[in-house]
């Protein structure tokens, strides 16, 4: 039987993450290859992986989680000939239409299935009013043949509710379904997509992604509370900040740094973590090419 492709989209800081973790602790002997971008974004579980290369982490439960560094033909194209697979989930980037991976679902060896898009109810409402990506967000909302809404352990029933508002208003008759932490597993996706009402009109045209990224690095420490400071103060289209820093009162730690606008986190990581003696942080900023920078501020802080 050929392998189902499920594609999990959503803008940056919704919990696809999350919900990736989820699916793989809930494998429940299916076996599930998942496709990221990289691996570092997706932090799997030490106790499920058994063995890893540069391109695939083979899971002890079954599961294989496989890198795009090769492109989304090649990887694809291999997965499509295996026939030890249930599920192919495809993680999307934050600021990808799901157009882009939905076709490999009719690739010969590949079985068409749902594409699940995760919406924060605490970020959703600012997201759309935003003049930068509400565009992007609300395309990606229509695609979905499943809204899964996230992080609904950590927001009150209010926002919650009001988040339904908007998802009956942006994307009307599409099925959704709350997770928390992450908490399901791809044949309950599956299931609650096919309750999705066709359409009534073609929809509009998917708009053009404008997202820009810098990677900063520095081997001097970097300072939580300026590095805090920056971002607070940083212009709206800055979006995203993710990775690593070490920090003069933990020089031998990584310190995760998460920041999607306008929320803030960091994580203490282990000591043993500290082999990299590089801070690396990656910006993801809307506009357009020729709007200013907004991460001259940041850049300060790594030069």
């Amino acid at each position: 039987m050929a392998a189902t492709v499920t594609v999990l989209g959503g803008y940056l800081g919704t919990g696809k993450t999350t919900l990736l973790n989820g699916l793989l602790r809930s494998a429940n002997g299916q076996r599930i290859a998942v496709v990221v971008n990289d691996f570092g974004s997706i932090n799997i579980d030490a106790e499920l992986i058994r063995s890893t290369t540069d391109d695939t982490i083979e899971l002890s439960n079954g599961c294989v989680c496989c890198s795009l560094a090769d492109g989304a033909a090649a990887v694809m194209t291999q997965l499509a000939q295996r026939t030890d697979l249930d599920h192919v989930v495809v993680e999307l980037s934050g600021v990808a239409m799901p157009s882009s991976m939905t076709s490999w679902g009719t690739f010969p060896g590949l079985a068409p299935g749902p594409t699940v898009v995760c919406v924060d109810p605490g970020t959703l409402a600012t997201r759309l009013r935003d003049p930068y990506v509400g565009d992007v967000v609300a395309a990606q909302l229509r695609a979905a043949d499943l809204l899964a809404i996230t992080h609904t352990d950590l927001h009150e029933d209010a926002a919650i509710a009001a988040a339904d508002v908007v998802c009956d208003d942006k994307a009307p008759g599409i099925p959704r379904v709350s997770v928390a932490a992450g908490a399901t597993t791809v044949d309950a996706l599956i299931a609650a997509a096919t309750s999705r009402e066709a359409p009534d009109t073609e929809p509009p045209p998917e708009p053009v992604s404008t997202h820009r990224t810098v990677t900063l690095t520095t081997r001097r420490t970097v300072d939580r509370a300026a590095l805090a400071a920056v971002l607070a103060e940083a212009p709206s289209s800055l979006v995203r900040a993710k990775g690593f820093i070490r920090t003069p009162e933990e020089p031998h730690r990584r310190t995760v740094v998460q920041y999607v606008r306008p929320d803030l986190r960091f994580t203490d990581g282990d000591a043993r973590n500290a082999e990299a003696d590089e801070s690396v942080l990656v910006v993801i900023a809307a506009g357009s090419e020729s709007d200013p920078e907004p991460w001259s501020a940041l850049q300060e802080l790594f030069d």
